[in-house]
């Protein structure tokens, strides 16, 4: 899968004070409504888990790719690779943060939406790219490396959609390479978009812009049930 290639590579890409950022504009959001029990969809690496953990919530991870998983469990979060249309636990509310719900075809997503509120009690906090974001901020070539690792992302914006193709050329012992290539597709989806898709109110809106740019590249969304 793409999404476990890109994995492999997120710390290459991934801009810890915008991240930082957007976790904390979660955290503010689960402080303001007293939320003392969550369970983070799409953990990743459990930066967010262990951020909300020290803020005294009782949080859990849990994401599709078992890389991730390890990583966010070897530094302490309670993370479980399990797709949440399996979980029987209830949780006071949920997260999906970093583009969880773009990564999601209508259909996709309209069934993710049906297990989020089987196993959520009250809210459910999410963001979505805005159409600004995928249609002029994130097409185009981006690349980086460290001393193991050379990667590149080629994207392109087309008809509602964000095609990314994944480069990874990865340094072995010998000193050859070895070259790995998927394709990710994000979906973008407006508001009323969303709001056809889940049974759930929507309670708040935030745009937040993490890169300095004119507009919003992010929407984050309260539900409650």
């Amino acid at each position: 899968m793409g999404l476990e290639l890109y994995s492999e590579i997120e710390e290459l890409f991934l801009d810890k004070e915008a991240a930082n950022m957007l976790w904390g504009s979660f955290l503010d959001i689960a402080k303001e409504l007293n939320i003392k029990n969550l369970l983070d969809i799409g953990c990743g690496g459990g930066d967010f888990c262990l951020m909300a953990k020290e803020a005294g919530i009782d949080v859990k991870g849990v994401d599709l790719s078992l890389a991730q998983v390890k990583k966010a469990t070897k530094k302490g979060c309670n993370c479980e690779n399990i797709n949440i249309c399996e979980m029987n636990e209830k949780f006071e509310a949920a997260s999906a943060i970093f583009d969880v719900i773009n990564y999601m075809d209508k259909n996709e997503l309209k069934k993710f939406f049906s297990c989020v509120e089987k196993v959520v009690e009250k809210y459910f906090i999410f963001d979505v790219n805005t159409f600004y974001a995928m249609d002029e901020l994130a097409i185009g070539n981006l690349k980086a490396e460290d001393d193991k690792k050379f990667a590149t992302l080629f994207s392109e914006f087309e008809d509602n959609k964000l095609i990314t193709e994944i480069t990874l050329f990865e340094k072995k012992e010998n000193n050859s390479y070895i070259k790995k290539q998927k394709s990710i597709t994000q979906y973008y989806y407006s508001l009323e978009d969303i709001e056809k898709l889940i049974n759930m109110k929507l309670k708040n809106m935030i745009p937040i812009s993490l890169y300095g740019s004119k507009e919003a590249e992010k929407l984050i969304l309260v539900f409650e049930k």
